[in-house]
């Protein structure tokens, strides 16, 4: 009775904020994070958000006081990548990457629901 929230819910339903690191860890995020923070926690390095990156065009990041979105995939990037031109090796490093991570992201998820079947899966990573 009464006029309880729960805040579970809008944290599912409101999605997550993905950062990927240049050791091919991903970080996520539930509760807002601005970009000034991991740039703090990681010097010498920028956040960028993955669907601003084109291949011939200059990486740019995002600001330090802008709150990272829900539902979007960052790359905390080194300085010297800032505002230099994509290339398609560095496309593909980042893809790749971005790829093995989400990967490992879900394989654990699915190991939590079935650890009897992780000890047997053997996934390329």
């Amino acid at each position: 009775m009464g006029n309880a929230v729960s805040r579970a819910p809008s944290i599912i339903s409101s999605g997550v904020v993905k950062v990927l690191f240049p050791n091919g860890n991903m970080q996520i995020y539930t509760k807002p994070v601005k970009a000034e923070d991991l740039m703090l926690e990681n010097p010498g390095q920028f956040v960028c958000d993955s669907s601003s990156l084109k291949v011939g065009c200059r990486i740019h990041g995002v600001t330090a006081d802008e709150v990272l979105e829900r539902r979007h995939l960052y790359f905390l990037l080194p300085l010297e990548l800032l505002y230099s031109v994509l290339t398609h090796e560095e496309r593909n490093c980042l893809t790749c990457k971005a790829t093995k991570a989400l990967k490992h992201a879900s394989f654990n998820n699915f190991g939590k629901i079935f650890p009897v079947f992780t000890e047997f899966c053997i996934f390329p990573f």
